[in-house]
């Protein structure tokens, strides 16, 4: 064997009883091996048993298959010869054993057996990865449960038992998920890619990263911005500069005036007295005025009221006028009101009743509205201006409560100043304190400013430096998903192309499978259909279903990229109804299949109902079974 490509093959099987006897002994070939005897003498016992010692996980185990302890699987590896070893028994995740070499020696070495569990922790290692290590198989994590892809996961897709429903392709699990059944297709079909897999967790530890800092300085940035603070760095070194400038220049200037002699004055200071006495005079001179303007305001505020409330009583009186006028209008006159004497009714309506004068009643009217209209409309301007008036009398109100304390507080400092008598010297010197205090905060803030601003700046040279790294991952990323599609879409084609040959070799039992055209594989959802369908009858699924697994298998033997480690366990030839002939004709399908393939492989089926030119060939393993010869032997021979 030189092949590159990983491959598992089946040596030998050995079942060892309770009492250490030999149950069953076993030896494999490469190409087909056929386990045969009738239905319930121990076929499926020792399908599930290969199962089980090549690394699946199986507890749903027969009477018979109780009373055994343990087996073993002399496998060939990739060119190394390994035993494996399992014990049976109640409960899952059984560990294995493992022996390099042959189970001959294994026998007789008991030292070097090792064991390994069934999963792996941060400080064991699980007999997966040694296998896989075996296999050449990149570790493989399960993006959903970021758990790793075990060989019982992979066995899923290499073993057809019984106990799995037609219409699924993989082993059944009870808690199944679809990505764990993605990820072992695109293990198996060689189209995973464990860089891949770390590129794509790469990627997305970057982007979040990325979008950590990039928050923080978009945060840092706005908070700069709205605060008017200088962002850069040289900039603020400069003013840290020149503060410390004044501020050694301040020192200075202190120790100097400390060291001249004091001189005192019997009267007020005059530097802190005279800038008290100046900011007084000016404190009380803007009270002056703001009282001034508060009294003047105040006056027109009272004019403005008055002017409004004789406005409001004119428009008030107008219409009392043109109620009284229309009320009167409305009133039917039929004598004089002087001298009582009848009246004209039929008089023109233009013309007065009493005085015959032409009626100007519509001009009155109108003129009577337009005054209205005009006093309404004075009213409002003059209300605006009176609110504005009593917004700036309040304004200049609090301004005369400011300037009042201020007044105050200015004429208690200049009556303590007065009161105190201190030097010139003095009070250069406290000054020039106050300012170092000053100076010392500034400088404080500078320091401050400048993590501020190199933080921003680290945070920007890390954004630059994850955006290139995000681009550069992209690429190499769209590139394998780029190969890693190209494969799948080759393996599938392959797929396809066996799995019709297959269906079209079967008898005529289906209709579908006569003419097929298309195949499609789903197995994230583990559904299969052909020309769009599945529907067929129940042995035809068991047919149907068959020749996708097996498909799977001779692509993989056929296509050099594929992970398929070349083997194939069928424990379900004859379900479902399956005739005699019509399984006999998908054996002979896949024998031929086989036989005509270059490159080694190993299919392993069990039958009732053998192919009678296969049967007693050396295609064969063991004695064909019966119900008084079953495949385990409890007693010694």
């Amino acid at each position: 064997m030189t092949q590159n490509r990983p491959y598992l093959f089946l040596n030998r099987l050995v079942v060892v009883t309770h009492t250490g006897v030999i149950a069953y002994d076993e030896t494999f070939h490469l190409g087909v091996n056929i386990i045969r005897g009738v239905n319930s003498s121990g076929k499926s016992t020792i399908a599930n048993f290969i199962f089980f010692a090549l690394g699946g996980n199986f507890e749903n185990w027969t009477t018979e298959a109780l009373k055994c302890r343990e087996v073993f699987a002399e496998v060939n590896i990739n060119g190394a010869v390994v035993t494996l070893r399992r014990y049976i028994g109640e409960g899952s995740n059984k560990p294995m054993n493992i022996f390099w070499g042959a189970y001959e020696a294994s026998r007789k070495n008991a030292i070097e057996w090792q064991t390994y569990p069934y999963r792996q922790t941060a400080q064991t290692t699980s007999y997966t990865n040694i296998l896989f290590k075996a296999l050449n198989f990149p570790e493989v994590k399960n993006t959903d449960t970021d758990s790793n892809i075990t060989m019982h996961q992979l066995l899923r897709l290499m073993y057809i038992d019984q106990d799995t429903p037609t219409q699924s392709l993989f082993r059944f699990e009870r808690f199944d998920l679809p990505l764990t059944r993605q990820t072992i297709a695109e293990v198996l079909l060689g189209v995973y890619d464990d860089t891949l897999y770390t590129q794509r967790l790469n990627l997305r530890t970057a982007q979040k990263l990325q979008e950590d800092k990039k928050r923080q300085y978009e945060h840092l940035n706005r908070l700069f911005s709205r605060s008017g603070t200088e962002t850069n760095l040289e900039a603020i070194q400069a003013q840290i500069e020149d503060t410390r400038q004044e501020y050694n220049s301040n020192e200075e200037k202190i120790v100097e005036l400390k060291a001249t002699q004091r001189v005192r004055t019997n009267t007020r200071t005059a530097t802190n007295s005279e800038v008290l006495q100046q900011a007084l005079s000016s404190t009380k001179s803007a009270l002056k005025t703001t009282q001034e303007q508060a009294d003047q305001l105040e006056f027109d505020v009272f004019d403005s009221r008055q002017f409004i409330k004789t406005l409001e009583k004119r428009v008030y009186d107008l219409n009392n006028s043109l109620l009284t006028r229309k009320t009167l209008g409305e009133l039917p006159l039929t004598h004089c009101p002087q001298c009582l004497s009848l009246l004209d009714a039929n008089h023109p309506e233009s013309i007065c009743l009493l005085c015959k004068q032409p009626l100007t009643e519509d001009a009155e009217k109108a003129n009577a509205k337009r005054l209205l209209v005009e006093m309404e409309l004075q009213i409002k301007e003059s209300e605006g201006l009176l609110e504005e008036k009593e917004k700036q009398l309040l304004d200049l109100r609090g301004q005369l409560v400011v300037l009042q304390q201020r007044v105050r507080l200015e004429q208690k400092q200049l009556d303590a100043a007065i009161s105190n008598v201190q030097s010139t010297r003095d009070d250069r010197i406290d000054a020039l304190l106050i300012r170092q205090g000053e100076l010392t905060r500034q400088l404080e803030y500078l320091a401050e400013q400048i993590k501020i601003v190199s933080v921003l700046k680290q945070l920007k040279s890390e954004l630059e430096e994850l955006a290139a790294t995000i681009k550069g991952l992209q690429l190499e990323i769209e590139d394998k998903e780029a190969r890693q599609r190209a494969n799948f879409d080759k393996a599938m084609r392959k797929i396809k192309e066996y799995t019709l040959q297959i269906l079209k070799a079967d008898l005529d039992r289906q209709e579908e499978f006569k003419n097929p055209r298309n195949l499609e594989i789903d197995f994230m959802k583990d559904v299969f259909t052909l020309d769009g369908g599945n529907n067929f009858s129940a042995s035809s699924k068991t047919y149907f279903k068959n020749a996708v697994l097996f498909a799977i298998f001779f692509a993989g033997v056929e296509l050099d990229y594929f992970r398929y480690p070349r083997f194939i366990l069928c424990d379900n030839m004859e379900d479902n109804g399956m005739e005699k002939i019509r399984t006999q004709n998908f054996q002979k399908a896949i024998t031929d299949i086989s036989n005509g393939l270059k490159n080694p492989h190993q299919i392993i089926f069990t039958t009732s109902m053998v192919n009678d030119d296969l049967n007693n060939t050396p295609l064969c393993i063991g004695r064909e079974y019966s119900s008084n010869d079953k495949s385990l032997r409890m007693k010694s021979q």
